[in-house]
């Protein structure tokens, strides 16, 4: 009987390593490459432009996202992944983003407010293609002060990161943090599991660990 008990504890102890928690279908970045890239695959890109997605191709990623349960940030990485090699740029508009937001949640209220998502005109990611430009660049119709847990975040209206790499949003520009006395610039983001995400500022000897939540449609 005792070896039966241990031989179940074993099993049990085996399946905790290898499946994911309970309810936790969140993919993150990784894994989503593949689905991501096959809908970059339908797009007519050409190598040294940008190409705005439309209204349908901007629909059909959020939803892709939503499918598969990556969050905003994690789209981005994969997006750039995938453009950056092949030498191409993609832009988003933000009203078509606030439009979909109708059907979708797009991550709640800490990933809308680290994004400016109420005020983006429009965002660009992919190859850096002139020296204007930054691997992840967002610009708003104005700037924009948003409370994000560890301070009030003060956005230009161009802001974003020069850099990035998998998992890593890093040399962020545009972004002040403020909290009473004390003001540092936002420097990094890093994605350091499926749906969750940790904030870097100048100064701040730790970072903040977040959930950042996925995109999923509203019933």
């Amino acid at each position: 009987m005792m070896k039966f008990f241990s031989r179940c504890a074993l099993i049990g102890m085996f399946l905790c390593a290898v499946l994911p928690a309970a309810g936790d279908s969140r993919l993150g970045a990784d894994k989503a490459v593949p689905h991501i890239f096959a809908f970059f695959d339908t797009l007519p890109l050409v190598p040294g432009t940008v190409y705005s997605l439309n209204e349908s191709e901007t629909e059909k990623l959020i939803s892709l996202a939503a499918d598969i349960h990556i969050n905003v940030f994690e789209v981005i990485d994969c997006a750039f992944r995938y453009l950056n090699p092949v030498q191409c740029r993609v832009s988003i508009d933000g009203e078509l983003l606030r439009k979909l937001e109708s059907r979708f949640n797009l991550g709640g209220s800490r990933v809308l407010a680290i994004l400016a998502v109420e005020k983006i005109r429009y965002f660009e990611t992919g190859a850096v293609l002139n020296k204007n430009q930054n691997d992840l660049d967002i610009f708003l119709s104005e700037p924009a002060e948003t409370y994000i847990e560890i301070g009030t975040a003060k956005y230009d209206t161009h802001f974003g990161f020069r850099k990035m790499s998998p998992l890593q949003f890093e040399d962020a520009f545009g972004i002040t943090v403020k909290k009473l006395l004390f003001s540092a610039p936002f420097t990094r983001l890093k994605l350091f599991a499926p749906g969750k995400g940790e904030i870097y500022v100048k100064g701040v000897p730790r970072p903040k660990r977040w959930n950042l939540d996925v995109i999923t449609y509203i019933d």
